[in-house]
């Protein structure tokens, strides 16, 4: 019934015309071979651009991914529409499609550098749930093939110093793709929440919230008519977004708890990180870790209030070593910003662990 109901859906999208975002619309039982036969997005000038009807979209705080740029899109077949809740991920009907396409730019000296596109990544609502698969684009920019295995692609450009940087950015395999996006034995998307997406997204036709957005283009029902009845997470590195409380703990929501929850990949270490969590223990504070060995660094507890030097969770994210490092995939270089920020976070906490 599912699958009837889309293909109907999508039929009345496509209208007969060709590349019409959705495909042919058999995604919905295998991802295709080729990232143009979804007519989602291409590389115009140097640039990830949506096709029409595909929605581009961003986040409050994004997961650190190499220093990588990223351009996000939904599409949804007409007809369609993902139903608002306050808390967790939207619920997306069969036959959603989601792309996040990664780039690297060559010199972060310059006001506009040039970036090379690496991969688009597919994530789509299937009858049978979500399944995601990476697209590697060519060396002309012009078309994305399968890459079903993954693998590692070196990256390096300059950054603001004139330093010279380089990243073994991993293009992640179908069970790598998992480990972040399970949800006990299924899979679900993990950016896409109310409080991720309420925010200023500059459209075509202007700037706009964009859950406003996403009401008015048909493609959102039941969020408040006014966004500021949504909740909001705050922009990690905009002070004027948070307290450095806040701040950190939307860093730790969007680069550690897509795994660090009750029913993720890291479900069973009890460290517990999404930005509504209440209870000290499950932030890390003054508990022992389940890790054992270097990926301690010798010391007794995940955050030890007051003591950054001494809390277990700094130590994993400033680590580029494979036992080590938090998170785990996703990156290869440190984030010296974002692990700054959570040392503040740890040093302003009270009390102690004795």
């Amino acid at each position: 019934m599912k699958r009837a109901l889309f293909i109907a859906l999508l039929s009345a999208a496509c209208g007969g015309t060709p590349c019409q975002p959705g495909g042919d619309g058999t995604y919905v039982t295998a991802l295709y071979g080729s990232l143009d036969q979804y007519c989602m997005v291409s590389i115009e000038n140097g640039q990830v651009v949506p096709h029409d009807g595909v929605t581009a979209y961003d986040l409050n705080t994004p997961l650190f991914s190499d220093s990588a740029v990223k351009l996000r899109t939904v599409w949804l077949p007409k007809g369609a529409t993902a139903t608002y809740t306050a808390s967790g991920v939207l619920d997306f009907p069969v036959g959603t499609v989601f792309t996040k396409s990664f780039g690297f730019r060559d010199d972060l000296r310059k006001a506009t550098p040039a970036i090379h596109w690496v991969e688009t990544r597919v994530y789509a609502h299937q009858t049978a749930g979500w399944s995601g698969v990476s697209y590697k684009w060519d060396d002309a920019q012009a078309r994305a093939a399968i890459n079903s295995g993954g693998g590692v692609q070196p990256q390096t450009w300059i950054d603001e110093t004139g330093a010279s940087v380089t990243a073994q950015y991993l293009v992640p395999n179908g069970n790598q793709c998992s480990e972040c996006h399970s949800k006990g034995s299924a899979q679900t998307p993990i950016g896409p929440k109310a409080r991720n997406l309420n925010k200023s997204f500059h459209y075509a036709a202007g700037d706009d919230n964009q859950l406003s957005h996403w009401a008015s283009a048909g493609i959102l029902a039941g969020a408040p008519a006014d966004p500021s009845q949504a909740p909001k997470l705050p922009v990690w590195n905009d002070a004027s977004t948070g307290t450095p409380d806040q701040r950190a703990r939307a860093y730790l929501e969007g680069n550690c708890a897509h795994c660090h929850n009750a029913e993720g990949f890291a479900r069973t270490t009890g460290l517990y990180l999404d930005y509504d969590q209440t209870s000290a223990s499950a932030l890390g504070v003054c508990k022992p870790p389940v890790a054992v060995g270097e990926a301690t660094g010798g010391f007794l507890y995940d955050v030890v209030p007051g003591d950054p030097d001494h809390s277990i969770m700094p130590f994993r994210l400033a680590s580029v070593e494979p036992a080590v490092m938090m998170p785990q995939i996703g990156r290869s270089i440190v984030d010296p910003v974002g692990v700054q920020l959570v040392r503040d976070w740890i040093a302003a906490l009270p009390g102690s662990c004795h």
